[in-house]
């Protein structure tokens, strides 16, 4: 996703996502002892960090992104390719832009959240995705939401020159241009589930990050 927060200033949350190799073993373990489902969306599926091990907990699965995302060129499994052009064939994974997944007339058993929020500059932002997620599940279907809450490379990163302070984090000029790093703590998402019509069933912490299931109300 992009955001345009100044004339001049144009957040691409697409740079914050990581390749596979960088995942977090503490998910990788809690997604192997996941029950099997029918349905499955990833919002958010980045460069397809957790896209093998989600998709082993489920029948289908939709990952969503925005279309730049899907559609530009980028290394992914170690190889030049888009996101688009690696499910074109699949019958088991569809690929949806965020725009295309909102007009989507389909429920889902799980939906997984995963370091999204916490690249978003809006809280109004961050309020319209919590209620797409929260239509999109089938009653009693369930989420983990996952978000950042303490990072010592996140609190060197704020204290340089070209950082400077946003919502809940903060802002860097780099070559590449401007990136935008959220900390969100527990109980602030906790806050922000419950107003978007969740209820959290469980929420579990580990190396600064959050995981945090809901099901909607």
């Amino acid at each position: 996703m992009r955001y345009k927060i100044a004339p001049d200033i144009e957040i691409r949350a697409e740079n914050a996502a990581k390749p596979e190799s960088q995942a977090s073993k503490f998910l990788l373990d809690l997604l192997a002892g996941l029950s099997h489902v029918d349905s499955t969306f990833d919002y958010g599926c980045g460069k397809l960090r957790y896209q093998t091990a989600i998709a082993e907990t489920t029948d289908s699965l939709a990952i969503i992104d925005s279309e730049v995302q899907l559609s530009r060129t980028q290394i992914l499994r170690g190889k030049k390719a888009s996101i688009r052009n690696i499910y074109k064939q699949s019958n088991r994974v569809q690929v949806y832009s965020d725009e295309e997944f909102q007009k989507l007339n389909a429920r889902f058993d799980r939906g997984f959240c995963i370091n999204v929020l916490s690249v978003i500059p809006f809280n109004a932002r961050r309020r319209q995705v919590l209620e797409v997620i929260r239509r999109k599940l089938r009653r009693g279907g369930e989420c983990l939401f996952v978000v950042q809450y303490r990072n010592s490379d996140f609190t060197r990163m704020r204290k340089m020159p070209n950082a400077k302070p946003w919502l809940d984090g903060f802002l860097i000029d780099s070559l590449r241009g401007h990136s935008f790093y959220g900390l969100i703590s527990p109980d602030r998402l906790e806050s922000s589930l419950k107003r978007a019509g969740f209820c959290v069933c469980k929420t579990d912490l580990n190396e600064g990050s959050v995981y945090c299931w809901a099901t909607p109300e």
